[in-house]
């Protein structure tokens, strides 16, 4: 009997494709997104995805200026809070505690799943922080931790 793979771990994101206005995808931020999404066996989820273009800061961030500010912000996301699975839906559904963007909290982001392999996961964003239905950006995934 084979075990049902299980999202407890932590991951390293592979790939991150967007919607590219003609029913394709194409990478968002070229091919160079990195992050880390872990989730906890009590039900705790830390996410973090980046541009690896960004251009290194040369100052503390704290006296960065607006304009470096922005580009950085623009070029991140990440929060944290609890999870939940629906196995029926194949969902997993982010409910946000803290998060880079305010706006974020008290939200709930939901995802659907599919285990390519036991340690490759696909997510595929269906809402947005707003509840919006989203355009089927996916994101994949690979354990490196339990």
């Amino acid at each position: 009997m084979t075990e049902t793979p299980s999202l407890v771990g932590t991951w390293q994101l592979v790939s991150f494709m967007a919607p590219d206005g003609t029913g394709g995808l194409r990478p968002y931020w070229d091919d160079r997104a990195a992050g880390l999404i872990v989730y906890t066996p009590d039900g705790r989820v830390s996410a973090q995805v980046y541009d690896a273009r960004r251009r290194r800061l040369g100052t503390p961030w704290e006296r960065v200026s607006p304009a470096a500010a922005q580009t950085a912000f623009v070029g991140m996301a990440s929060y944290y809070g609890r999870y939940r699975v629906d196995a029926s839906r194949s969902t997993v559904t982010h409910v946000i505690e803290g998060a880079m963007s305010p706006d974020w909290i008290g939200t709930e982001l939901v995802r659907g799943y599919r285990f390519l392999t036991r340690d490759r996961v696909e997510l595929r964003v269906l809402t947005t922080a707003d509840g919006q239905s989203a355009a089927d950006s996916v994101l994949v995934w690979e354990r490196v931790g339990a």
